[in-house]
């Protein structure tokens, strides 16, 4: 279970060859249980358990990972093959996923991914947000192991939270079928 306060963000992050694993703990705030029984590549990579407590409405995506604003964010870092190296250039963190750990740390962003774009705005990184880079040679596709980090308002995020939990839902209905 996470520590009840409301002050800090938790995302787990699996690191993967070549893909980073963004899991949400979703609207009650406690992750999902995983099992490496449940791991399947195309739907379910980190294995999380939809029928354990807390895990119906966790949110996972794959290479996009969204933030709010000016609140701490405490990242549960790991991987599921190979030494990792997690870094946002731009914020200045890196980060290396061990397999078989799983490493916390933290990070406050404090700057929206559009006020970024604004401040590099005619500059030769014009158009270039937030990035996830792997720090660490994984492999030999390690050159195309990235990310997208998308630092949002708290309106903004709590509409893309919404967005997604509603996502949640339509997978739940088999009504078309």
């Amino acid at each position: 279970d996470l520590p009840n306060d409301n002050d800090v963000n938790h995302v787990r992050i699996i690191a993967q060859q070549f893909a980073w694993n963004i899991h949400y703990p979703g609207a009650d705030g406690k992750f999902g249980d995983t099992s490496i029984d449940l791991v399947d590549e195309e739907s379910n990579p980190i294995g999380l358990d939809r029928s354990s407590p807390n895990g119906a409405d966790d949110i996972v995506t794959i290479n996009q990972m969204h933030l709010p604003v000016n609140k701490q964010v405490m990242i549960h870092l790991s991987s599921k093959d190979v030494i990792h190296s997690f870094g946002i250039p731009e914020m200045r963190i890196k980060q290396d996923a061990i397999p078989g750990m799983t490493i916390p740390f933290f990070f406050t962003p404090t700057m929206t991914s559009t006020e970024f774009l604004n401040l590099i705005k005619d500059t030769s990184r014009d158009g270039m947000g937030y990035e996830i880079a792997c720090a660490q040679l994984c492999g030999n596709s390690h050159y195309r192991m990235r990310g997208y980090v998308t630092i949002d308002t708290e309106a903004e995020y709590e509409a893309w939270l919404t967005e997604q939990a509603e996502y949640l839902e339509e997978e739940g209905d088999d009504d078309d079928w």
